[in-house]
């Protein structure tokens, strides 16, 4: 008799990040509403009101601020439900790819034993035994895991049921009031001054100790009430901050959104407005990264402040969780870095994180992009006179830059679970003096340390300065004229951390176009697909070494006024050239015309030369 095949589970009919993104909507209505209800609490009657309409008035801000009291307690039980659900979903994703897995390989089984029945000699008694003992054993495991897959049913419909009969618990208005009303409610201005007063603190192991004792309800309500605290609060575990930061990012969208259709917007507001669209368009297009083992996305919002630094804004974003991921690195990047800037910084971590990934073995990945201090920025760009940028900024938003990288560090070291995750920093231009100084001034707590494209190390002369374990890895392409602001005579910020008496290991790097108008490409070229800085860098963040090359030493490179002037004078020499060649053949006005573009040649030349003259004396 044939044996029954195990029938799969069902499938899920709503997927934990579709649960999530509920969760969150629901967050950031209750945010608004809850911004609201605070707002009318605070308010009194309007000046000069007196008699009965005052009172009149009185009674209907009381009345209004407490529905909408109401109205929040009932989306908190909400947010709390969906959260719960989507906690339920993530288990049930990760049993039903178990089951799977044991459905698709019992069947298997099944299906050689058949077969093997209908090729067995009936005549034969011992494969016969053999064979009728085979099949109890697989009939036995059949049942087991039938069992197995009727319970995991059974728990989706559970799940099911419960939240719905959750949100069915506040669907009026009655039930909204008896939330509002409930001796139990979490008292969420008091829990958000507590996380204030630990967050202020500078404690970020109490922080994540104090959330960890927090119920469901009370993270829900303080996700409602103060999102952008949660957020961006070191110690908070990587999942729970993206769900607040989202919270905020949608809240903001739809505040703002409507002040921009009423032609209200500031300055400031239209700036945070912007940045909060540009966050959410960079979150959507990694939105199909998905765990395979729990179904949830793996891109996390871990800062989101969009009104900071001026309207600059001050982000960052991972892709992978590092609480959980063995190899963690956090990408530094350098002048006019800001929240605009996500997008193409995020797409560096992922190119450095896939390649990691296929170093590292079994181990997993997480790539962070953080941009959360006051780069150096102007309206103009960096296109006329990129030095000025290195004059201007001075040290001192690298100093306050390293301090709030470093205190970003902590909290992700507050937040990690399981064994310490080896972590690696990466600066690149100004964003490596940042670094810097977070090793010198703030005891960056990181294992491994890459500079790249180093304008100057800060206040360190050595590699020990920014690592006792001598961990500090350099890339500077040969081309590069940031690289070579540290060298003898200029060090405006600090030392060149390739220069061989630095004392890094220095890995290779592409050494890029010997062109002037191609120098500040090399200088963004360093995670490049297929480059070898890229390569070199996903050795040290997957624990490896990279290979090796020999620090500069004056006099074995070309220092930063001869490569300017070099590489002037080639280009000039190119267009001259282009002209030559674009009128070869023309007869009639050939010697007229390649004269004109020879003198062009020549004047573009020259031009490029003052420039370069113009950037090395705002340098002196």
């Amino acid at each position: 008799m044939p044996l029954r095949r195990v029938s799969r589970p069902e499938a899920l009919r709503t997927m934990p990040e579709s649960a999530s993104s509920v969760a969150t909507g629901i967050r950031a209505t209750g945010e608004s509403v809850s911004n609201t209800q605070e707002t009318l609490a605070g308010e009194g009657t309007p000046a000069g009101w007196k008699g009965s309409a005052s009172e009149a008035a009185s009674n209907q801000f009381t009345k209004l601020s407490g529905d909408l009291d109401s109205a929040v307690a009932a989306l908190s039980k909400a947010a709390t439900a969906m959260d719960r659900y989507d906690d339920r979903l993530q288990r049930l994703y990760s049993r039903r790819q178990t089951l799977t897995e044991e459905v698709s390989s019992i069947n298997g089984q099944i299906d050689a034993y058949d077969a093997d029945v209908a090729a067995s000699d009936p005549e034969d008694a011992e494969a016969q035994s053999a064979l009728k003992a085979r099949s109890k054993e697989l009939e036995r495991q059949a049942d087991a895991l039938q069992g197995r897959v009727d319970g995991w049913n059974a728990d989706q419909d559970a799940a099911d049921a419960a939240v719905i009969s959750a949100l069915q618990s506040v669907d009026t208005v009655a039930e909204g009031d008896d939330a509002a009303k409930n001796p139990n409610r979490p008292d969420a201005p008091e829990l958000a001054d507590r996380l204030k007063d630990k967050v202020d603190a500078g404690d970020p192991e109490a922080v994540a100790t104090w959330w960890a004792s927090l119920s469901p309800a009370e993270k829900q309500a303080l996700m409602i009430h103060s999102p952008e605290l949660v957020g961006n609060a070191g110690g908070i575990p990587t999942v729970d901050r993206d769900e607040a930061n989202r919270t905020s990012m949608y809240s903001d969208i739809d505040y703002l959104g409507e002040r921009e259709k009423d032609g209200q917007l500031t300055d400031l507001e239209e700036d945070q407005l912007e940045n909060a669209r540009g966050a959410l368009k960079t979150l959507e297009s990694y939105k199909d990264r998905i765990d395979p083992d729990t179904g949830e996305n793996t891109a996390f919002l871990l800062v989101f402040r969009p009104d900071a630094f001026d309207g600059d804004g001050g982000i960052a974003m991972s892709l992978g969780n590092p609480d959980t991921a063995d190899d963690v690195t956090s990408f530094v990047p350098g002048l006019t870095s800001e929240s605009s800037s996500l997008s193409g910084n995020i797409k560096s971590m992922d190119r450095l994180m896939q390649l990691a990934d296929g170093k590292n073995g079994d181990d997993t990945v997480a790539a962070i992009a953080w941009i959360d201090y006051d780069a150096p920025s102007s309206d103009d760009g960096m296109t006329d006179n990129p030095w000025d940028f290195v004059q201007v900024a001075g040290e001192g938003k690298a100093t306050d830059g390293g301090e709030r990288f470093a205190e970003f560090v902590d909290g992700m070291r507050a937040s990690d679970q399981g064994s310490q995750a080896h972590f690696t920093a990466i600066g690149h231009s100004y964003g490596s003096t940042t670094v810097s100084h977070a090793a010198t001034d703030n005891d960056l707590q990181v294992d491994d340390m890459v500079l790249i494209g180093s304008p100057g190390a800060g206040s360190a002369d050595v590699a020990t300065d920014l690592m006792d374990n001598g961990n500090v890895y350099v890339g500077s392409a040969d081309y590069d004229p940031v690289s070579l602001l540290g060298g003898p005579g200029l060090g405006a910020l600090g030392h060149d951390p390739s220069q061989d008496d630095f004392g890094a290991h220095r890995f290779e790097v592409d050494p890029g176009s010997y062109r002037v108008q191609d120098l500040m490409d090399n200088h963004s070229s360093y995670f490049n697909e297929d480059s070898t800085s890229l390569d070199a860098m996903a050795d040290v963040v997957a624990g490896d070494q990279p290979d090796e090359v020999d620090g500069r030493v004056p006099g074995t490179y070309q220092p930063l006024s001869d490569l300017l002037a070099g590489t002037t004078i080639v280009s000039g020499g190119e267009q001259a050239w282009n002209g030559i060649e674009y009128t070869g053949g023309k007869v009639a006005d050939g010697v007229e015309y390649t004269g004109g573009k020879v003198a062009d040649g020549a004047g573009w030349a020259w031009d490029r030369a003052e420039d370069a003259g113009g950037w090395l004396g705002s340098l002196g």
